[in-house]
């Protein structure tokens, strides 16, 4: 009786035995291998759309300004804020001066960290059952959170936020908060680093403005009321950022209004279009105009620090235009070199009959000669002749 029970038992647990005798994976445990496994392999594509989708940060990375760092608790940026006092002109055994020189500090930006999840119910799964539909739905909603977060990403280089004064002219802006940690801060954006009120006593990258004069940007209070004088006054701060060492400026990055005004302003018969592939790869269209040596471009959440208009957080009105002058030699695209928008693993949370990853960045945008760069704001929106 006995033999014939073990027979039995074994005709019933035999089939599900492996070589080993042992229950092969789940199908649990198999599609969360599936899945991470094809999210990473989309990770190439999802950092190149990601940060192709940000202007500034597509020029940065061509450009070769991206800066690599493993960890630490600031980003240090190196920078100079005073000539070498010995250079002199000499003769044969003439003396040189040997003088110890200071003049070189550095510029401290802060961590910023940005992640979107993506998660897929059981129920879900159910219902897209079967290894090509779940992997269309991982498909789906990949998309849908690369979208998201490059979406922030913007908001966060461009748009910012308004800290202080929100009805008054020129308040302050600064980094994006965490919606749901509101201790978290994101980049430091446009606004902030080329400040509209140059003097403002606020530190950015540790050093305060308002105590060194070395690192105060350029700005210029639009009062031009037809296209020769809008471009008159481009002129004007387009060379006040050019002034000493450094190169020119070579991005402009203005607002809807103002990039509208200088295509109807442009002459006809001369040259205006940038027609470098490479640049026009870079930014995504052919949408670039020249001015000098910089190319121009346009992005749709470049607030009014003039009025303090947040377009972001749908705060005011536009009621000037505003055009960021960018010498992108003194900027850095600074990124974790292990988080640069890199994929998790699926994993199940403890209260959720779900599985969830997360895509997540860190890193910061840091400038190490604020005076190489400028603001054009108060201008006018309709100028027509």
């Amino acid at each position: 009786m006995w033999t014939n029970f073990e027979a039995f038992l074994k005709s019933l647990f035999c089939p599900l035995l492996n070589e080993r005798g042992q229950i092969p994976s789940t199908l649990t445990d198999d599609y969360n291998a599936l899945l991470t496994t094809t999210l990473r392999n989309m990770q190439p594509r999802l950092h190149d759309n990601i940060t192709r989708s940000n202007k500034l940060v597509a020029w940065l990375i061509d450009h070769g300004k991206v800066q690599r760092e493993d960890g630490g608790e600031r980003v240090k940026v190196a920078l100079m804020h005073a000539h070498n006092t010995t250079a002199d002109i000499y003769s044969g055994y003439g003396t040189l001066d040997t003088t110890p020189q200071d003049g070189i500090t550095s510029a401290f930006y802060t961590w910023a960290q940005l992640g979107v999840s993506i998660s897929i119910a059981r129920l879900e799964e159910r219902q897209n059952s079967g290894q090509s539909r779940l992997l269309g739905l991982l498909q789906s909603k990949t998309m849908q959170a690369e979208v998201s977060i490059k979406q922030l990403l913007n908001n966060c280089i461009v748009g910012g936020r308004i800290t202080s004064g929100a009805t008054s002219a020129q308040g302050q802006f600064s980094a994006r908060v965490g919606r749901l940690d509101s201790g978290a801060l994101g980049p430091l954006p446009l606004a902030a680093l080329i400040d509209v009120t140059v003097g403002r006593s606020v530190s950015i990258g540790n050093i305060n403005g308002s105590d060194f004069s070395f690192w105060r940007n350029q700005a210029l209070a639009s009062t031009a009321t037809t296209f020769a004088g809008n471009k008159q006054e481009m002129n004007q701060i387009y060379n006040d950022c050019m002034r000493g060492t450094g190169g020119a400026i070579d991005l402009i990055l203005g607002d809807q209004r103002a990039w509208e005004q200088y295509w109807n302003g442009l002459q006809n018969q001369e040259r205006y279009i940038v027609d470098n592939p490479r640049v026009m790869n870079v930014l995504g269209g052919s949408e670039a105009l020249k001015f000098r040596a910089a190319v121009y471009v346009w992005d749709e959440v470049v607030p009014d620090p003039d009025t303090n208009s947040d377009v972001v957080d749908a705060i005011g009105t536009l009621s000037n235009s505003t055009e960021y002058f960018l010498n992108t030699e003194t900027w850095r695209y600074i990124v974790d070199s292990q988080t640069d928008f890199i994929t998790t693993p699926f994993v199940r949370p403890e209260n959720q009959d779900a599985r969830v990853a997360q895509i997540l960045w860190m890193g910061a945008i840091g400038v190490n000669n604020r005076r190489k760069n400028g603001v054009r704001s108060s201008i006018s929106r309709s100028i027509v002749s």
